[in-house]
């Protein structure tokens, strides 16, 4: 994904942007507040995002559309993400962190 940059806003959206000519190349909706962290899956296919809506969001690249979605992974606000290999941390604002295991899907531990 070096190609690409994706940015998150208050929003909503998530957008992701072609380097070399800066055009928006894809627009996802889904979140319902403030996005406050993306990262690119290892693998390119996928982007994960938090927001303040206390979601995390798996993004299908290819389809354009919310491949899963975690509901209420914090009990405030989601501030970071994070994952090397095949683990990935949450931090939220109430000053929680959250190891999850990634199978394609967040599951927590």
């Amino acid at each position: 994904m070096n190609n690409f940059v994706a940015t998150g806003s208050r929003d909503k959206k998530i957008r992701i942007f072609e380097c070399k000519t800066g055009r928006c190349v894809l627009t996802l909706a889904g979140h319902d507040n403030w996005v406050t962290d993306l990262m690119f899956h290892a693998n390119g296919k996928y982007l994960i995002s938090t927001a303040d809506d206390k979601s995390v969001r798996i993004w299908d690249l290819q389809l354009g559309r919310c491949y899963r979605k975690i509901y209420n992974a914090h009990d405030h606000f989601i501030s970071c993400f994070d994952m090397k290999g095949k683990i990935a941390i949450t931090g939220s604002v109430d000053t929680s962190a959250k190891i999850w295991a990634c199978r394609l899907s967040l599951i927590h531990i």
